[in-house]
Formats: C-alpha cells, structure tokens, sequence
C-alpha cells in the first residue's frame, strides 16, 4: 500500500485532490467561457482564449513542469503562478483594453492558472518519481505514480 505522508501535492494517487480539483477548476473556467460568458470574458471570447487559455495556460504549465523538474517545491510554481495572473491581467488591458484592476477576472485567471500549473507540476513529478525512483514507483497514468517496480505487475504482490 502506499504511503500516505506528506502533502497533498506530494501524494502519488492519480486521483487524489491534487489532481481532480486542478481538472474540475480547469473544465469550469472553459464551460463558463462557453455557457456564461460574462462570468469570465471581459472583452471577447477570442481575446480570453487567445491570451487566457493559450498563452498563459501553456506558460503555467511549462512553469509547473519547470519549478518540478528542478524538484523545487510546489510552492514555489503556485507563486509563479500568481505572478503569470498579473501578467495575463496586464495582457488583457495592454492588448485588448480590458480593466486592469479587476478583482473578478484577476482570481478567474488566476484560478486557471495556478490549475493548469499544478498539472503541468504534477505531470513532470509523476515523471520523476518513475524514472529516478524505478525501484519504488511506477508512473500510474499521467498524474500519478504507486509503489512497486517496472517489473512488478499488478498480480504479483503477495
């Protein structure tokens, strides 16, 4: 069985609260951007997507990715995180003359942000765990790693 120490982020279960909620946030901010609109568009649909979801969604999961592969703490990737939802403000206003000092799209940014940065953090330690620690873990799926060696299947634990 695995061992349940640590926090929540260090945690191997694929589906843990590490994971699920980053994947719920995610799915709501897209869906609102779908069916509500105004909840998390300022501007446009176009402008949300374009710097939102796809500039700042791929900087935070590459930040994610980064601050694990340099087996920084997850901290470390949320205050990256925070500091690419001031950016992604900024974007919106310089780009698109949206509100600089809104509170509501600033957290809804935001929220995305540091969600798919845990992802990207989570994606490149379940990697680690797996290749550095082969003798330990195995990866289980792309979030999550579980104990017990590559040539360990799943019947053969006595």
């Amino acid at each position: 069985m695995a061992h349940s120490s640590g926090s929540l982020i260090s945690q191997g279960a694929p589906s843990s609260l590490a994971v699920v909620v980053p994947a719920l946030v995610i799915v709501a901010v897209i869906a609102s951007a779908v069916v509500a609109p105004w909840f998390v568009v300022e501007v446009s649909r176009g402008d949300f997507t374009l710097v939102t979801l796809f500039l700042g969604g791929g900087a935070a999961w590459l930040t994610g990715r980064s601050v694990a592969g340099t087996w920084r703490s997850y901290r470390q990737a949320l205050i990256y995180a925070l500091l690419l939802g001031c950016v992604v403000r900024f974007f919106h206003f310089a780009l698109f003359l949206g509100t600089l000092l809104s509170w509501h799209y600033f957290l809804t940014d935001t929220a995305f942000l540091i969600a798919v940065a845990t992802l990207g953090f989570r994606s490149e330690r379940a990697r680690q765990m797996a290749t550095r620690y082969g003798w330990i873990y195995r990866q289980s799926g792309p979030f999550g790693w579980v104990e017990g060696g590559p040539a360990e299947s799943p019947g053969t634990r006595a």
